[in-house]
């Protein structure tokens, strides 16, 4: 099952929702610093995700967000979703992703930044990084550092944020489209979410519990 979806987002990113997730998502306090740390062993992010939210649902109040989500992004609208809609849609998404990754990776700089001089320094980022990654962050600091005057820049700072990752039109038709007609069908977008939902309502009751949810998640 999909992770709950907050109201009021483009129609573009709802078509990504179940599984199409961006690895850019949006970034707690002091995550930043630790992706830096991350970052200098690693040649990209690697950002975890987390199990969907533990939350009672319904099997109908499940179809009808995903059909509420079709819609939006079937703009002919002649219940079939065409290559040019799902791209699209994932434009938007990515789109959507990068400006929210920029306001966050501003937020985490001027969290970083306590003496507003509009650079983060070696002693700034030690103090809000983790504990396990206290000892790399000169490392990281080096490697995003361009001009090497030993602190960073909010531009240097935002070189570190990730580049939304997507899966391309052929891989998501080949997730959705069953009947192989190069569309995307509102009963085709459905089924792979309602088939998670049936897999977690153990007792087939129409509702997904929050035990089911956590059981399913393996917490």
């Amino acid at each position: 099952m999909p992770p709950p979806q907050r109201e009021g987002k483009r129609g573009g990113q709802f078509i990504w929702d179940q599984g199409w997730r961006s690895n850019a998502r949006p970034m707690s306090k002091t995550f930043l610093i630790a992706a830096l740390v991350a970052a200098s062993t690693s040649p990209a992010f690697a950002q975890s995700t987390n199990p969907a939210a533990a939350k009672s649902t319904t099997r109908v109040a499940l179809k009808q967000r995903f059909d509420a989500r079709f819609d939006q992004v079937d703009k002919d609208k002649n219940g079939q979703l065409v290559r040019a809609e799902i791209e699209a849609a994932r434009a938007s998404f990515v789109g959507a992703t990068k400006r929210v990754v920029s306001a966050e990776v501003q937020k985490e700089f001027a969290l970083t930044d306590k003496d507003k001089d509009g650079q983060a320094s070696l002693a700034e980022m030690t103090a809000v990084a983790p504990p396990e990654g206290k000892a790399q962050v000169a490392t990281v600091l080096d490697k995003l550092d361009a001009n090497k005057d030993k602190k960073l820049s909010l531009a240097e700072f935002s070189a570190a944020a990730p580049e939304p990752q997507l899966a391309g039109i052929e891989d998501y038709l080949k997730r959705f489209d069953a009947d192989k007609n190069g569309q995307v069908s509102r009963a085709e977008y459905s089924a792979p979410g309602l088939a998670a939902f049936d897999q977690m309502d153990k007792n087939k009751d129409g509702i997904v519990t929050t035990d089911e949810v956590k059981a399913a998640s393996g917490r």
